[in-house]
């Protein structure tokens, strides 16, 4: 008789409400967001208090679980407001937060009966370290970006706690994301949610006041962890992450679908793990899951995002025998082949004809408008759609 594999949890980034749904549509079991303050990601949408209120009752009306970010450092003047923020989330009850400071944990618990899922920026590497905090009363710890797939497999055997790592996403020059180069460049605090990814530009290599050469010498590849999935299923690892709250909506669909698929189905085709290329990306490796980084694991000589297929925008409305409504993000026009994904099916047509949402005919789209085309059974609500980069 076969082994039974247990299934880890699918965590993905939920940036705002639309991204949330995308999210669950396409394989998440599970969504983190960040909420007003203490998130990390300072410049993304994030979600008011009556946002979260309306996601957690969406969550669990489909019974899927929804996570609450506030792993930012706080410093004494956030405190009063941090508390009152914890007396206002207690009543939402989410399903966990996730925290990387010791004294918002300690206020948590003071404030809230919501569990606690250790952020990976506290950096956490080895078992010791692991039973520290679990004696805080952490339920699950996202481990340092810097564990291998071993080194977390080994952690969650020696200390039965639960164990979360990334899988796929943006990668980081610093030690699990703490970093200060934002600080110095711009004055903006990368550890408060303030980062401008200076990491991503090019660098001038200077001696004695000559240059030498320029290059992108800290813009990390983007992790990708497809092809281990196989052995993450063997793993006892509780959950699989997904990085990426600030992205788009069809690398949110795109990228949980093709996750959702191997972890389901791990023998699928490798075309199923070269659909990862879709979204915009800055090449791939496997970080450290496999072995320690070294310089392959840098874009030097960066010159662009990747990308195979150009976002298109979201079905809104599917009227059956009339039309499809699409929220259009970007140009297009008559005589194109679009892709509608969702987490069942990937399926094409040719755009013969469209029109405005009043009837009249179009030969091309305006950006951040709505068309629509006529019926296809093959459609529904909340589909991305892509066009092909590579015809």
């Amino acid at each position: 008789m076969a082994q039974k594999v247990k299934k880890p949890e699918l965590v993905a980034p939920g940036g705002n409400f639309e991204k949330l749904k995308l999210a669950y549509d396409n394989g998440a079991d599970a969504v983190y967001v960040g909420g007003p303050v203490f998130g990390l990601r300072k410049y993304s949408d994030n979600f008011s208090l009556t946002e979260l209120k309306h996601a957690i009752h969406y969550a669990n009306s489909i019974n899927k679980k929804m996570y609450i970010v506030l792993n930012g450092f706080a410093r004494n003047t956030d405190l009063e407001k941090l508390k009152h923020h914890l007396d206002e989330l207690e009543v939402l009850q989410p399903h966990a937060f996730i925290i990387s400071d010791l004294g918002v944990l300690s206020l948590t618990k003071e404030h809230t009966t919501v569990p606690i899922h250790l952020s990976t920026q506290a950096s956490v590497t080895n078992q010791h370290t692991v039973n520290f905090w679990k004696e805080y009363g952490v339920k699950r710890l996202v481990l340092a970006r810097e564990c291998s797939l071993d080194d977390c497999s080994m952690i969650r055997r020696e200390t039965g706690v639960e164990i979360e790592t990334f899988i796929h996403g943006a990668m980081c020059a610093s030690y699990s994301g703490k970093c200060v180069i934002s600080n110095y460049t711009s004055g903006r605090d990368s550890n408060r949610g303030g980062c401008i990814q200076t990491c991503r530009h090019k660098f001038d290599v200077i001696k004695d006041d000559k240059t030498l050469f320029s290059s992108h010498i800290m813009n990390a590849k983007d992790l990708n962890g497809a092809d281990l999935v196989p052995e993450f299923l063997k793993s006892g690892i509780d959950a699989l992450k997904i990085e990426g709250r600030m992205k788009s909506n069809f690398y949110v669909a795109n990228t949980l679908r093709v996750y959702r698929k191997l972890i389901d189905d791990y023998d699928v085709s490798i075309g199923m793990k070269e659909e990862l290329n879709g979204p915009s990306n800055r090449s791939f490796e496997r970080g450290g899951l496999s072995e320690r980084p070294s310089g392959d694991s840098i874009s030097y000589d960066f010159n662009g995002y990747l990308k195979t297929n150009m976002y298109v925008g979201l079905v809104k409305k599917v009227i059956k025998d009339q039309g499809i409504w699409i929220q259009v993000k970007t140009e297009i026009k008559k005589g194109e082949s679009l892709t509608f994904l969702n987490k069942n099916k990937c399926s094409s047509l040719t755009l013969d004809s469209f029109s405005s949402i009043s009837g009249m005919p179009l030969e091309k789209t305006k950006p951040d408008s709505f068309i629509q085309i006529p019926f296809s059974s093959d459609v529904s609500v909340n589909d991305v759609v892509v066009s092909s980069l590579l015809n």
